[in-house]
């Protein structure tokens, strides 16, 4: 009984130690770290500047997306900054294509060829979209160290390359100070 009565006290103790609270994303507030303030600022700015050229001056084709590297010291999730463009600028109506599937859908439409696939599931041939754009980008900093505080600029930006010419014709840069405390600095 003992036993019985001490898991239980336990458990309890332990569950109602962790919480957990959510937060409204739009009043992230800055840290020493890149976090969502950053991530937030850049998809804003980035997404309606690609936005309003795509539908101004581009106005067809296709758009897809390289990777965006990062070149700070910091580790930042690329992969979610991406994903955050493409899915405002999607919303936003500009088209986009996955080169990274044809193999599976070449395979899948081989497959509805030999007569195995009832005819109204069958794959068309013929309607892959080819990207005319594709989107790179590259994330930025320099580091200094002054009178005990980390002095780091940030940039991130962006290009979009003609494929057929190998021209930019778009880019847009988005750039965050950062100042912050050094612990032990000039020790």
């Amino acid at each position: 009984m003992r036993i019985l009565f001490l898991s239980i006290f336990l458990s309890s103790a332990f569950v109602s130690c962790s919480s957990v609270s959510y937060q409204n994303t739009e009043k992230a507030k800055a840290t020493k770290q890149w976090g969502v303030l950053e991530v937030k600022e850049t998809v804003r700015n980035m997404s309606h500047s690609l936005s309003a050229y795509y539908k101004s001056d581009l106005r067809t084709g296709y758009l897809e997306w390289k990777s965006l590297q990062n070149s700070t010291s910091e580790h930042i999730d690329t992969k979610l900054i991406t994903n955050e463009i493409l899915n405002q600028l999607t919303k936003d109506k500009v088209p986009f294509v996955d080169t990274s599937l044809r193999e599976e859908a070449t395979t899948e439409i081989a497959f509805g060829k030999t007569g195995m696939v009832s005819t109204d599931s069958r794959l068309a041939v013929g309607k892959f979209k080819s990207p005319s754009h594709k989107i790179k980008g590259e994330i930025n900093e320099v580091v200094n160290y002054e009178a005990g505080s980390g002095i780091q600029y940030i940039t991130v930006t962006l290009f979009l390359v003609s494929l057929e010419t190998n021209q930019i014709v778009w880019s847009e840069q988005n750039g965050f100070l950062k100042t912050s405390r050094v612990e032990g600095y000039g020790l």
